[in-house]
């Protein structure tokens, strides 16, 4: 089972590429037995949704979660995540961000390793 969840918190970058958004703090963590997925972005008004998405190999990845852009009757809502279950017969996953915008662009996070301990 996937979770997904939206944290009210104002962001400080600003940017700099009208109706590009910038990813910030996108951090891979444990977190009680689970993977917790989490970032912010600088402006969330062009946000459709994300797409994380996961990778055994650090090159073919497949969607594991959807995560709904902010609601626009909550504004300074730019912090999202989710959370990914432990696969135990796999030792490292990477996981990047797909973002979605209302014009039907899209922009891929950094991509980041996670190595279960």
């Amino acid at each position: 089972m996937i979770f997904f969840f939206l944290i009210s918190a104002g962001a400080q970058a600003q940017s700099n590429n009208a109706g590009k958004i910038q990813i910030d703090n996108f951090r891979v963590s444990e977190i009680q037995n689970k993977i917790n997925i989490g970032w912010s972005t600088n402006s969330g008004q062009a946000t459709n949704y994300f797409e994380v998405q996961k990778s055994v190999d650090g090159k073919n990845f497949r969607t594991i979660a959807y995560v709904l852009g902010p609601d626009p009757a909550k504004p300074g809502c730019e912090c999202f995540g989710c959370f990914d279950k432990k696969d135990s017969k796999t030792q490292i996953s990477y996981y990047r961000l797909k973002h979605l915008d209302f014009n039907g662009g899209i922009q891929f996070s950094e991509i980041k390793m996670f190595a279960l301990k």
